[in-house]
């Protein structure tokens, strides 16, 4: 019951009470005095309704915040959840990201070493042709007449038959340069097959039987790159710059500084390796190193 109620209820018994200790009232005061009883009443009654319409319209309200609260707090749960999944997106982007750039530099260098095979295949197969052919055309000594007839040799005078080799002899210089396309063959076989110990064992047999052969530079750059691969670096190093140092002008020399800028950063000397790759945009920007070579070159920027 609200206040104003009992109040008036406290009204209305005064004046009750008023009424009967009053013996003296007369009858039309009497009634005056129940009319207002009765509109006393009858404004409690509606009081006491408002008070209701309000006390439900107040849990209503109350019921719609609580509903409100909820839902704010399921929102700034979905935000939350929301930001984490977008951070876990973004690192796996990433992720992907890496992955494909070291295909793609994967694929590039397996397109690299496919074409220098095509190239090495060819010259082994012209320095074969050329050795068939060479062996199948008889070589004459400089200023030695041919073999001639009795009677000029009895014109001519005394004549000495010029010294003929013997077959062993001629046919070991015959096999020399099959031999040679053998070995490389047999080693780069090897590397292309993933042994590389074996590949630097015949690499190295190839570079020291032929230090100055066609195929030479091709061989350096390939046991520096198998002992590379095999975390030799020393070892690696020597042979690669070998190839700069012994042979300036061949086209191996960009692909030797890459590597070289390569077995440096393994080795912890990132700044000789930016020299290398530097040295390559400065000397080489047109050969296909030059793209690996920034690329590393902003790695490098990257992690500094």
């Amino acid at each position: 019951m609200s206040r104003i109620a009992r109040s008036d209820l406290h009204g209305v018994l005064l004046v009750a009470c008023w009424i009967g200790f009053s013996a003296c009232a007369t009858d039309p005061d009497i009634s005056e005095l129940h009319k207002q009883i009765q509109t006393l009443q009858t404004t409690q009654a509606s009081m006491l309704q408002r008070e209701q319409t309000v006390m439900e319209r107040l849990t209503e309200i109350e019921s719609k915040l609580d509903e409100h609260d909820f839902l704010v707090g399921e929102l700034i749960k979905t935000e939350e959840e929301s930001n984490l999944d977008t951070r876990h997106l973004l690192d796996k982007l990433e992720r992907m990201h890496a992955r494909l750039r070291e295909q793609i530099d994967q694929t590039r260098e397996a397109t690299q070493r496919r074409d220098r095979d095509l190239s090495i295949r060819v010259k082994a197969l012209e320095s074969r042709l050329e050795n068939l052919v060479h062996g199948k055309t008889p070589v004459m000594p400089p200023n030695v007449p041919t073999r001639s007839s009795p009677d000029d040799r009895t014109s001519q005078g005394p004549h000495t038959e010029p010294p003929s080799r013997s077959p062993a002899r001629q046919e070991e210089e015959t096999a020399k340069p099959l031999n040679q396309a053998a070995l490389f063959r047999s080693a780069y076989k090897a590397y292309l097959g993933g042994q590389y110990e074996r590949a630097t064992l015949e690499f190295t047999r190839f570079v020291k039987r032929f230090p100055t052969a066609a195929l030479t530079p091709q061989a350096y750059y390939y046991l520096g790159d198998a002992h590379y691969t095999l975390k030799h670096y020393k070892e690696a190093t020597l042979a690669l710059q070998h190839v700069i140092e012994a042979f300036p002008d061949n086209h191996y020399v960009p692909p030797a500084l890459y590597k070289l800028g390569l077995v440096m950063a393994s080795s912890n000397q990132p700044e000789r390796a930016q020299q290398f790759w530097t040295r390559i945009l400065e000397e080489y920007p047109d050969s296909p190193e030059a793209e690996f070579a920034k690329d590393q070159l902003a790695k490098l920027s990257e992690s500094s």
